[in-house]
């Protein structure tokens, strides 16, 4: 089976967001991008040891929430253009979620919403 152009751009956007997921549950103890907003927002925070642990438990939520997506943008891949309805779907909840975290978390997430937008673009030009 040979893939095509908007398979590869939805399997690449998977892969972000199977890192995403990565970020979000590894260590369990505190997430890596839990502790990259941390150490940005030290004194903005100042989260007690109860409250980092809340704000754990989320970010865990989050990155379980990226595995599935990243799951469904594999399915949606494997099936092909008979998927397109479904690809353009979990790609504009990945850009909208790109741009939520950019104006609400930090300008570094508009990346998950640019690569995205990329990719919801060879989906569209290519099922045409």
């Amino acid at each position: 089976m040979s893939l095509t152009a908007s398979q590869i751009a939805v399997c690449l956007i998977g892969l972000l967001h199977v890192l995403f997921m990565f970020g979000e549950l590894y260590p369990w103890g505190a997430p890596k991008i839990m502790g990259l907003v941390l150490r940005k927002w030290p004194k903005q925070l100042d989260l007690s040891a109860n409250d980092q642990h809340l704000v754990a438990m989320v970010v865990h939520n989050a990155g379980i929430y990226n595995g599935i997506v990243a799951a469904g943008l594999f399915a949606a891949a494997w099936v092909g253009p008979n998927a397109y309805c479904i690809q353009v779907t979990l790609l504009a909840g990945g850009i909208v979620a790109g741009l939520f975290g950019a104006a609400t978390l930090s300008k570094a997430t508009i990346f998950q919403a640019i690569c995205g937008a990329i990719a919801l673009a060879a989906v569209i030009y290519f099922h045409a």
